[in-house]
């Protein structure tokens, strides 16, 4: 695998949603009303594809440009020592497993956006970017250069 994670960072989100059974798909049948809480804190790291940093070599004017390319979401995942979770379930209505899929699945949207919101994009360009001068420091005839 050719991925390099430069930033990662943490979120902590607490989500409740009620499943009710229902009638003609839009009236709730009362009494069948089942509640699941979770709190927890997940992780998401970002970074680059390798194979896609595109480096240029001017011998002449002794500079290194770099094109990085768009930074993507290699991991984002549920801390699962974490969880905190509360339900109410109902006889007429037992939970699901496919209703906590359902709940994890939007913690971790939900969690994206707030390390998104925080600014982890640019800081992961930013800790690219260091890499790259450090990696490349022996090379001092040479000016590096982003794109």
């Amino acid at each position: 695998i050719a991925q390099l994670a430069t930033y990662s960072a943490e979120y902590t989100v607490s989500m409740s949603e009620n499943f009710s059974r229902h009638v003609l798909d839009d009236i709730p049948i009362p009494g069948t009303t089942n509640t699941i809480q979770i709190e927890c804190q997940g992780l998401v790291k970002v970074g680059y594809n390798v194979q896609d940093i595109v480096p240029e070599v001017d011998n002449e004017s002794h500079k290194i440009y770099i094109a990085l390319p768009q930074i993507q979401v290699l991991d984002n995942y549920i801390i699962w020592d974490t969880v905190k979770c509360f339900e109410k379930n109902t006889i007429l209505n037992p939970i699901d497993f496919a209703q906590y899929q359902s709940l994890i699945s939007e913690i971790e949207a939900d969690g994206l956006k707030k390390v998104e919101a925080d600014g982890i994009y640019e800081k992961a360009e930013e800790h690219m970017e260091l890499i790259i001068r450090n990696f490349l420091s022996g090379f001092h005839e040479f000016e590096v250069k982003f794109l």
